[in-house]
């Protein structure tokens, strides 16, 4: 079964860019600093009206189902659009370039609700990454000095520059650049390396100093785990209820998965059923702001279909060949191969239990299986061989990695 879901970072980490990064904002609603735009966990994250909003706005910028997000450099966005972002009281604000007051009837019906907010901006994203585009580039032929230039949901481009005193702004809109949406301000150290080094300039255009949790194994991983681990709801099945539940959940700096909600439901039975897999993650690898672990909130969609789930769970795989036939039934399970020669679990009756996902893999031993995504089969001599991998680790019977 295949299971399309997207992982968004919602709040929680801070984003930070230094020297000539692109100012189009974020791929989810522009620069948005640790704090701002969406409630705390406290106050409840973003109501289900706002997600839904921005869930439709990035479909009508050309977004697909598989993927929500307001990609600024691949979408043909609209002249009047200038930004979005979550505001402090869980609504989706959007700037706009124009009346707002004539805007509004035309984005009710485009968005099908009227509970969002409107505000003014200085300009269209398009022209605010035309501006970005040709600070870059005077940066590069002229401006020898320390800088950190950051976009505004407003238009505006914030450009931090190193010096004593404001006669570095001058000589800079002198020299190098000026323009109407700029808004300059001095540090004492902006803490980037000079632009002007090559590798720095042609190789790194912007440092990002944040990384996103990572659940252990991958995105394969996380896809094998919801499919391994789901049970569909015998009433939901029966009343041939399908859809999407999206929830939100907060990954902790230890990698702890805690704060598990639904954004938008579908159901009763697949809400709960969604609650109950994302509430059983494994540890995450923690997200980082400068190396140093942050709580991150994130959001996944899980989809409830009937015909990928019956596929996914009466499929039978052949039985992996060991020691010249079958493998051998341990602790109620006995390993398999799809036709990739991935490796996965059956019980004894055949049926799929964890499905083929790994490159090397054990019987299971006292309720637990040592795997590895990734490794080579090498050969001691014709009739005998081994694994080798750098990144065993070990999982339970419902494939989850264990500590």
């Amino acid at each position: 079964m295949s299971v399309a879901f997207a992982v968004l970072l919602l709040s929680g980490c801070s984003r930070s860019y230094k020297s000539v990064v692109s100012t189009g904002g974020t791929e989810y609603s522009g620069q948005r600093q640790e704090g701002e735009g969406i409630a705390s966990d406290e106050e409840g994250a973003v109501q289900e009206p706002a997600w839904t909003y921005y869930e439709r706005l990035s479909y009508l910028f050309g977004a697909d189902s598989t993927c929500v997000g307001i990609d600024v450099h691949n979408m043909d966005l609209p002249d009047w659009y200038c930004d979005c972002y979550f505001n402090d009281k869980g609504r989706l604000s959007i700037n706009i370039v124009g009346d707002t007051l004539k805007m509004r009837p035309m984005l009710e019906e485009m968005l099908q609700g009227p509970d969002f907010d409107l505000g003014i901006g200085l300009c269209s994203k398009k022209e605010q990454l035309r501006v970005d585009s040709l600070l870059f580039d005077a940066i590069q032929r002229k401006f020898s000095g320390k800088f950190m230039t950051m976009g505004n949901v407003d238009g505006s481009i914030d450009v931090y520059l190193q010096g004593d005193n404001d006669s570095v702004i001058q000589h800079f809109k002198d020299e190098v650049f000026d323009h109407p949406l700029l808004r300059f301000k001095v540090a004492e150290n902006v803490g980037v390396e000079d632009q002007r080094v090559p590798v720095e300039v042609e190789e790194r255009l912007f440092v990002n100093h944040e990384t996103a949790p990572h659940f252990p194994g991958g995105d394969i991983a996380m896809l094998s785990y919801i499919s391994d681990n789901m049970k569909y709801p015998r009433k939901a099945y029966d009343e041939n209820i399908q859809g999407r539940v999206i929830l939100t959940f907060l990954v902790r700096k230890t990698g702890e998965v805690d704060s598990v909600r639904i954004l938008r439901g579908k159901d009763p039975a697949l809400d709960t059923e969604a609650l109950r897999l994302v509430s059983g993650f494994p540890r995450f690898t923690p997200g980082t702001f400068d190396l140093d672990p942050v709580d991150c909130r994130m959001a996944i969609p899980i989809k409830f279909n009937k015909a990928e789930y019956d596929e996914r769970h009466s499929r039978r795989y052949p039985a992996f060949h060991f020691d010249n036939g079958d493998d051998y039934v341990v602790e109620g399970l006995s390993r398999i191969v799809d036709e990739q020669g991935r490796i996965g679990y059956a019980d004894e009756k055949g049926n799929t239990v964890i499905a083929p996902r790994f490159k090397c893999a054990f019987p299971f031993e006292n309720g637990k299986a040592k795997v590895a995504d990734t490794g080579e089969n090498r050969r001691y001599d014709a009739e005998h061989s081994y694994w080798e991998s750098d990144g065993w680790y070990y999982i339970d019977k419902t494939g989850r990695k264990i500590d």
